[in-house]
């Protein structure tokens, strides 16, 4: 029996949704090219479109992949899309805290509470180094599968003193006093961070839950009401590219033209180029850097600044 393939797998499930390639294109923002050469296991999709394949095709990104029986490609494909995931999702939970705790410093309660999720998410990430190093998969007949994800923590500890020796340097200031900036994040937390690095400056913050609340947020208001929207890419019901292509064929071109700013955990450059080819001004990776994502908001802010 011929083994099975995450290129059949793709062509199954979609089959049994109903979909042709060209409508799951469409759905996924590619062509129906790229769709064709996947399930005929000529190449494999980004990282970054793996959890939404797996959404439309009604699975799981771990059952699309460990479906398949001819197991070494798609093990690399899912141990780099968990490699991503873990690593840079408690970094941006953890930078953020930091954010939170230079400015409430004063505060013990919330002092507490955001010393609690840089441990938690310190404490993810050491149990992730762990599991990935202990991997079966180092052994056996698929010795030097998990090559290239070694870890020196000699390394590591010499780079972080040398970053907070460096670390002296007072961070830039910046104003957005009287600006209205709309954050689009599915994930709480990820918006009560921006809710806090923003309010250093003055901003007035409003939220939207996905893309499509973001639409009618946008649609709804008068025009200049909101000045900048940061958005995030991976969203449910409608994600970021899909949103930014609606609101930039919005009638009204103060609305059509708002300035947006992705703020993703795709970080190759298939991601930065779909996003700006969706419309999107500016492409900010997870975890964020304060300063470097202020520089961008100014230059749209205040453009002859």
């Amino acid at each position: 029996m011929k083994q099975s393939t995450l290129g059949s797998c793709i062509r199954t499930l979609r089959m049994q949704k109903n979909l042709t390639q060209l409508q799951l294109a469409e759905l996924l923002g590619v062509t129906d090219k790229a769709v064709s050469k996947w399930e005929r296991d000529l190449s494999y999709p980004d990282i970054a479109l793996f959890p939404k394949i797996a959404d439309i095709l009604g699975t799981t990104v771990d059952g699309l992949l460990r479906e398949c029986k001819e197991t070494c490609q798609p093990s690399k494909l899912l141990q780099a899309f968990e490699m991503s995931r873990d690593i840079r999702m408690p970094l941006h939970i953890i930078l953020g805290c930091v954010e939170i705790i230079r400015n409430n410093h004063d505060d013990p309660e919330m002092l507490q509470k955001y010393l609690d999720g840089i441990k938690i998410s310190g404490e993810y990430m050491m149990s992730m180094f762990d599991r990935i190093l202990n991997e079966k998969c180092c052994s056996g007949s698929r010795e030097g599968c998990c090559e290239g994800y070694s870890i020196s923590p000699g390394n590591i500890e010499n780079y972080l003193q040398e970053k907070i020796a460096s670390g002296q340097v007072q961070a830039q200031s910046f104003s957005f006093s009287g600006k209205r900036i709309l954050v689009v994040d599915d994930i709480e937390i990820n918006r009560k961070i921006a809710a806090e690095m923003l309010k250093q400056t003055g901003a007035v913050v409003e939220f939207a839950e996905d893309g499509q609340i973001c639409l009618e947020k946008v649609e709804s208001a008068p025009a200049g009401y909101y000045d900048l929207i940061l958005m995030d890419v991976m969203m449910p019901k409608m994600d970021g590219l899909q949103a930014t292509r609606r609101i930039r064929q919005l009638p009204d071109p103060e609305k059509a033209g708002i300035p947006i700013i992705a703020m993703t955990t795709g970080v190759s450059e298939k991601d930065r180029i779909a996003a700006l080819a969706a419309g999107m001004d500016a492409f900010e990776e997870k975890p964020i850097f304060i300063d470097k994502l202020f520089e961008t908001i100014d230059r749209f802010l205040h453009p002859e600044g």
